[in-house]
């Protein structure tokens, strides 16, 4: 099958959520006599359909937002020109929010394989030599990839402690202290996600990182320190800085994340920047949809979403998306 996209789509991982969704609730959609809204069981989402078209219980292909599909598809399904260069986004129809499509399976399922889940890239990009996969250490962990709580709504349990903090908009950063495999030397790392460069004052990453560490530091070894790199020239949200800064959202040792409360400590300890947590139970979604589209702490505007981590199984951990960064307009665009 010949693939095309609109943009960019090496950085983005296959999307899992493209699949069968039971209705569980159809609404006449506001200022339309056309129109019903159907929310799922399974994801918090709705969608905006044809007036009569789906019942409740019935089962349905739905596509969320942030998913980008290859051109044919959307030119086969007609909505190329609803989509965003391929990526589905939040719109409204008559003032109701529309937060993703309902499709034909038979249509869609030979390019569910094909159909990705959008991740901004930074408008900063890696300079400097790539560290030989034999040189890095197998306990330099990756950060793991968090679930959207709106596509996954059973992450967390009512009632549940958690420790939630403002997702910060930037460039995924990591470091630590361990030793080279190839030498048995202790020796700094630092990468991005999923990359790990040679120390070079040319590339953000470790220009931020020794910016940031304490000259008499002494950092635990064989611990990961997962940050975000955030400010103005790194993404299309600058928190009213003018250079780059970070700050630490979670610690990786022994292969377990640590607990936010040992988080906050280490960092305190190592005189590191850290987010904020703030400690509660867990409420259910729609409050945390709530904190999510509140004003951020860090700046005069709206946060990109908030960070939910269980206090007691930190290594539980998902994000929530504010619905003002999903509808942003005049946002950077990257391909």
């Amino acid at each position: 099958m010949d693939i095309t996209y609109q943009r960019e789509v090496s950085h983005c991982a296959k999307s899992p959520y493209i699949k069968m969704y039971t209705v569980q609730t159809v609404e006449p959609a506001q200022n339309s006599d056309a129109l019903d809204i159907i929310k799922f069981v399974e994801t918090d989402y709705q969608s905006i359909v044809k007036r009569g078209s789906i019942t409740n219980g019935e089962e349905v292909m739905f596509i969320p937002p942030e998913s980008v599909l290859p051109f044919e598809l959307s030119e086969e399904l007609n909505i190329t020109k609803y989509l965003s260069k391929g990526r589905v986004i939040i719109t409204k129809l008559r003032g109701n929010r529309s937060e993703g499509i309902v499709v034909p399976p038979a249509i869609v399922e030979p390019y569910i394989p094909y159909i990705m889940q959008w991740e901004d890239q930074p408008t900063v990009q890696m300079m400097g030599m790539m560290t030989p996969k034999i040189e890095i250490p197998k306990n330099f962990e990756v950060f793991y990839k968090m679930p959207n709580i709106r596509n996954e709504p059973d992450t967390f349990v009512f009632g549940e402690q958690v420790a939630i903090s403002e997702k910060i908009h930037g460039t995924n950063c990591r470091f630590g202290i361990f030793k080279n495999p190839s030498d048995g030397k202790e020796q700094l790392y630092v990468g991005s996600h999923k990359t790990v460069l040679k120390e070079s004052d040319e590339n953000i990453y470790w220009k931020c990182v020794k910016d940031t560490l304490p000259d008499d530091i002494q950092l635990p070894m064989n611990t990961t320190f997962y940050c975000e790199i955030y400010g103005k020239g790194v993404q299309d949200m600058h928190y009213e800085t003018n250079a780059p800064a970070l700050k630490i959202f979670a610690i990786y040792r022994e292969k377990n994340y640590v607990e936010p409360s040992q988080v906050e400590k280490t960092c305190n300890e190592l005189s590191l920047p850290c987010v904020e947590y703030k400690y509660c139970k867990y409420m259910g979604l729609e409050k945390m949809k709530n904190l999510a589209n509140a004003q951020s702490t860090l700046y005069d505007g709206f946060k990109e979403g908030i960070v939910v981590v269980s206090t007691h199984e930190p290594n539980k951990m998902g994000k929530i998306i504010s619905d003002r960064y999903l509808e942003r307009k005049n946002k950077t665009e990257r391909h």
